[in-house]
């Protein structure tokens, strides 16, 4: 289920659809390519055409770019975003990239951009202003535990891009809005994120060596 706790701003929890691809890496690039953008293209197009209340997110799933990730996330950014871009779809959609071995230092941004985990010095400044501000409940993360956590945040067992409804997300910022003195700190989601991995992490290898 997807787009659960925002029924006070009219968003209904729906499920998430599923497409698995076969596309993958080989001598063929361009038709691989084509083939990808077509079943990203199909499913935004099943997913607009669906009640939100029966899909609320989608996942493509490309099992066959598992072992590359330099060529899935060039074929994210330079051809699958460049056509949201030239259509003007993001006024409809939003799109995020998950990868077996996602690493953004590899992708190299040192700003955000999109579909990509924010960069590991930006999760870092956030974090020091948290613990400025004495918002932070938990200890800081040393920079070289977050950036393990932060790329395993953006980890999925295959190459995928998840499809998101721009109506949702603007209304998940309303929603935000709409706590008050509760909302949560700006970008704070991304460290929390990175935290909770962590801890995860720490547990996991606790009990490995017990």
């Amino acid at each position: 289920r997807a787009a659960t706790g925002l029924a006070s701003v009219n968003v209904p929890v729906g499920r998430v659809h599923i497409r698995v691809d076969g596309a993958g890496v080989s001598s063929e690039g361009t038709r691989q390519a084509r083939r990808l953008v077509s079943s990203f293209w199909s499913e935004v197009a099943f997913l607009l055409e669906s009640p939100p209340s029966e899909y609320a997110t989608s996942l493509v799933v490309f099992p066959g770019f598992d072992n590359d990730f330099d060529t899935f996330f060039e074929l994210c950014d330079g051809v699958v975003e460049q056509t949201v871009a030239a259509t003007d779809s993001t006024d409809f959609i939003g799109r995020a990239w998950f990868h077996p071995r996602y690493e953004a230092d590899v992708v190299g941004h040192a700003d955000v951009i999109a579909g990509h985990a924010i960069p590991h010095r930006q999760v870092a400044k956030f974090m020091s202003r948290l613990v400025g501000s004495g918002e932070l409940v938990d200890s800081p993360l040393e920079y070289d535990k977050l950036v393990v956590a932060n790329d395993l945040v953006r980890r999925t067992p295959h190459a995928t891009i998840n499809i998101l409804r721009r109506a949702q997300l603007q209304a998940a910022g309303e929603f935000e809005k709409g706590l008050g003195d509760k909302r949560p700190k700006a970008n704070s989601i991304y460290v929390r994120n990175a935290i909770r991995v962590a801890k995860h992490l720490n547990t996991r290898g606790a009990s490995e060596t017990e």
